[in-house]
C-alpha cells in the first residue's frame, strides 16, 4: 500500500458515504487556498461546521493529497513528524495513526516522506 492510500484508509475514504468519500477528498484536506489551487471546487456541504474541501473527482483529491505531501512543509519531515503536523494530536490519536500508516506502508516512523513516496 502506498503512503497516500494508507492516509486515505485511516481518514475513512474507503468507507461508503464517509465524509472523505462524499467529498472526493481521500486526505480530508481542509478547504482553503491550497485545496482550491489543486482543484477543490467548494467547501463540504451538509455539516453544521463545514471545514473540508470537496473535489470534483476522487482522482483530483488524491492528486491534491500527493501535492501536499511533496511540498517543502512535508517532504523532508519524518513520517511521524508529518502525521503530527497533518493530523495533530489535538484532533487525532497520532500514535495509532503513525503505527497504522507504517504498518500498511512497510516503513518506519523515522523514514522521511521523501523516502516513502519515492
Amino acid at each position: 500500500m502506498t503512503l497516500i492510500e494508507a492516509i486515505a484508509r485511516i481518514e475513512g475514504f474507503y468507507i461508503p458515504n464517509s465524509r472523505p468519500q462524499r467529498n472526493n477528498n481521500p486526505g480530508d484536506l481542509e478547504y482553503g487556498a491550497f485545496a482550491k489551487l489543486h482543484g477543490a471546487d467548494r467547501i463540504e456541504e451538509g455539516t453544521p461546521h463545514p471545514r473540508f474541501a470537496h473535489f470534483p473527482t476522487a482522482e483530483m483529491g488524491f492528486a491534491a493529497l500527493h501535492a501536499l505531501l511533496t511540498t517543502t512543509g512535508y517532504y523532508t519531515l519524518t513520517i511521524e513528524q508529518a502525521i503530527n503536523k497533518y493530523a495533530p494530536p489535538s484532533e487525532n490519536n497520532t500514535t495509532n495513526y503513525v503505527q497504522f500508516v507504517c504498518e500498511k506502508v512497510g516503513c518506519k516512523p523515522t523514514d522521511t516522506v521523501q523516502e516513502v513516496l519515492g
